[in-house]
C-alpha cells in the first residue's frame, strides 16, 4: 500500500508556498497540509471528475458563440495566450474549441500509450471526439490521478498533471461562457502581481489572482495580513 502524499491540487497551494517560505526565509506557519487518498485528495478527485463531465456541455456552448459571433477580445483566455482581436467572426470561441477538443484528445491518446491500449479510433466528427473522449478519460480517471507519469505534479499553468489540465479547460470554458460562479472582488492590490484582480467565488476556501499570468492563490488569514500590510503602507504615506 503506497504511503499517503500531500495532494498535488490548488487546496495546497497556500500550504506548498509557506513552506517555500519556511525553507527559504525561515518563516514559520501553522498551515497543514491535505493529505491525498493516496495521492490527490478526495475532493481534488472529485472535482476533477464531476468537471470532466460537465466539459461536453459546455464545449456545445462553447460552439454556439461561433454561430452566432466572437465574443470579443476581452472574455478569457485560450490556453497560455489569449488573442487581442477577433478577425473574423467566431475566432475566439473556435480557438477555445480547438484548445479543449485537442487537449482532451491528446490526453486519451497520451494515456493510450502508456496503459499500452489500442489506439484511438478515427471519430471524424467533433461533438462525437468530445464524447468519446471524455467517457474514455472518465474511465480511466482514477488511474490517471494517481498512476500517471505527471499525476504529482502540482496544479498550475503548465502543469502536465490530468487533473490540471481538466480544470484549466474547465476554468476556461466556464469564463468564455459568462458561468462563473458568483464573484466578490477584493479591491486590494494582489501581493504578488499587484493589480486588482482578487477574487473569491462562492464556495471557495480560497482568495484567486485572475491575472492570467499570476493565479496567486490565498487563503483568507493570508489576505487579512495581507491587507493590514496594505493599510499601514497607506497610514505611512498619509503620516508623511
Amino acid at each position: 500500500m503506497k504511503t499517503p502524499e500531500v495532494c498535488p491540487g490548488r487546496c495546497n497551494h497556500a500550504w506548498r508556498r509557506a513552506e517555500l517560505e519556511r525553507v527559504s526565509l525561515g518563516t514559520l506557519h501553522e498551515l497543514s497540509p491535505r493529505w491525498g487518498q493516496p495521492l490527490h485528495c478526495e475532493p481534488c478527485a472529485i472535482r476533477a471528475r464531476q468537471q470532466l463531465a460537465e466539459l461536453p456541455e459546455l464545449v456545445a456552448a462553447i460552439w454556439l458563440e461561433a454561430v452566432h459571433g466572437s465574443r470579443g477580445p476581452k472574455v478569457g483566455t485560450i490556453g497560455r495566450s489569449s488573442a487581442t482581436h477577433a478577425s473574423w467572426p467566431g475566432q475566439a470561441s473556435r480557438l477555445l474549441t480547438d484548445h479543449i477538443v485537442g487537449g482532451l484528445l491528446e490526453l486519451e491518446d497520451d494515456i493510450r500509450d502508456l496503459r499500452r491500449l489500442r489506439v484511438r479510433p478515427g471519430r471524424g466528427i467533433e461533438g462525437r471526439n468530445v464524447t468519446e473522449a471524455v467517457r474514455f478519460l472518465g474511465a480511466h480517471l482514477d488511474w490517471a490521478l494517481t498512476e500517471h507519469p505527471a499525476a504529482t505534479e502540482t496544479h498550475d499553468r503548465d502543469s502536465a498533471n490530468p487533473a490540471s489540465q481538466i480544470g484549466a479547460w474547465h476554468r476556461a470554458a466556464l469564463r468564455f461562457t459568462a458561468r462563473d460562479p458568483r464573484l466578490e472582488h477584493h479591491r486590494v492590490p494582489c501581493p504578488r502581481c499587484e493589480m486588482l484582480t482578487l477574487f473569491r467565488a462562492d464556495g471557495d476556501d480560497y482568495i484567486e489572482c485572475r491575472n492570467a499570468a499570476c493565479q496567486l492563490l490565498l487563503t483568507p488569514s493570508e489576505y487579512f495580513d495581507h491587507t493590514r500590510e496594505v493599510a499601514r503602507g497607506y497610514q505611512g504615506q498619509s503620516a508623511a
